[in-house]
């Protein structure tokens, strides 16, 4: 899954230090473009010195606005910010479906890409990277004023978190709990496709976040019912992960349909929603979340 880097060590101790040249910058647009370098026929993420040199050189913007994210086997990964308009220049990767092997680059070399279609490239510690990037810089836009007085904030020194000049409020980084549930009829499991999902293409498992006060089983029985209108039973825990892409961490769970089996999917929310046997259920080209290698563990009978 997409946490799983070992034998690299993920370090997100908060660190108030300023980056070097190797170290690796995670530049985004818009609601999910990352930055990408394209160098000896694959796309990987560009160094601090890529987005300085990219920038014309103008080192003090750059290096005073960088904000240091986590370390991945001692090399550190910082957000950061393209001077000028470069952002509209660059070419950006939108669509799932795009050959991202014959696309038109920025000065032959960049490109931003849609985080979807990212996290599809390897290795896997750069997708968790930029996934877990994004989760910080999300919730970094969203605390730029404080939510209590409204004066503006500053990065605290000391932690991972934002301080209100004025009033002292102190905002910390936000993380969404959620479930993800294999539903499991003898043979069969239950596949949605998602009206708010990118394409609408993907088959995915019933999801949903956890509303306050609600236990992770309660948040279970209730999403499967609302979805697609079944009761469930026998829940077991399969495993967690963090999403940082929706700002969720996942915990995953198999359950068995309970009495009736009959499909009836929330029309808002589910364009489809039916009974898949293991050998009815396609490749599915997403290796990296728990929805989707439960779906694999299933197909292969290890479910």
């Amino acid at each position: 899954m997409i946490q799983e880097i070992e034998p690299l060590i993920y370090d997100p101790e908060f660190r108030k230090t300023e980056p070097k040249d190797d170290d690796k910058a995670l530049v985004y647009y818009g609601k999910d473009g990352i930055l990408l370098k394209y160098e000896n026929g694959r796309y990987i993420l560009p160094s601090v010195s890529d987005v300085i040199a990219l920038s014309y050189g103008e080192l003090a913007p750059i290096i005073n606005n960088s904000y240091y994210l986590f370390s991945i086997d001692n090399v550190g990964y910082y957000l950061m910010e393209l001077t000028d308009n470069l952002h509209e220049e660059i070419p950006f990767i939108k669509s799932l479906d795009t050959d991202i092997d014959n696309v038109k680059l920025y000065n032959g070399i960049y490109t931003f890409m849609r985080i979807h279609r990212f996290r599809e490239l390897d290795p896997v510690h750069m997708v968790f990277a930029g996934a877990t990037g994004i989760h910080i810089r999300n919730w970094k836009e969203t605390v730029k004023y404080c939510g209590k007085c409204g004066n503006q904030t500053r990065p605290s020194d000391t932690e991972r978190a934002f301080v209100c000049s004025k009033c002292g409020y102190t905002a910390y980084p936000k993380i969404s709990p959620a479930v993800i549930v294999a539903v499991i009829n003898n043979d069969r499991i239950l596949l949605v496709r998602n009206l708010h999902r990118p394409g609408n293409v993907r088959l995915e498992l019933v999801s949903g976040f956890v509303e306050i006060g609600e236990s992770f089983e309660h948040a279970v029985h209730r999403e499967v019912l609302e979805e697609v209108g079944l009761k469930v039973k026998n829940l077991r825990i399969y495993k967690d992960q963090p999403w940082g892409i929706s700002g969720a961490h996942m915990i995953g769970y198999v359950a068995e349909v309970d009495g009736d089996d009959t499909v009836v999917r929330q029309v808002d929310e589910i364009s489809e929603a039916k009974w898949y046997r293991r050998d009815e259920i396609p490749e599915y080209r997403n290796r990296l979340s728990v929805g989707s290698e439960m779906i694999l563990k299933f197909k292969q009978g290890q479910l």
